[in-house]
């Protein structure tokens, strides 16, 4: 299964546990902003499962 992830930075706390998950460096913090380059993801969803507040999310 392909993800594409997004994150409602509305939720998003700006913990940094979903960057310090992704094996692939795929999450970055840009100035007050996570960001998913889904291009680079491989989509394993870990990041959806390790975000305390449920930010990411399938689109």
């Amino acid at each position: 299964m392909v993800y594409v992830l997004q994150i409602d930075m509305e939720e998003c706390g700006i913990c940094e546990d979903c960057i310090d998950v992704c094996i692939e460096e795929a999450i970055k913090k840009k100035g007050y902003k996570i960001v998913i380059d889904n291009a680079q993801c491989d989509s394993c969803g870990e990041c959806v499962d390790v975000c305390p507040v449920g930010a990411i999310y399938e689109d």
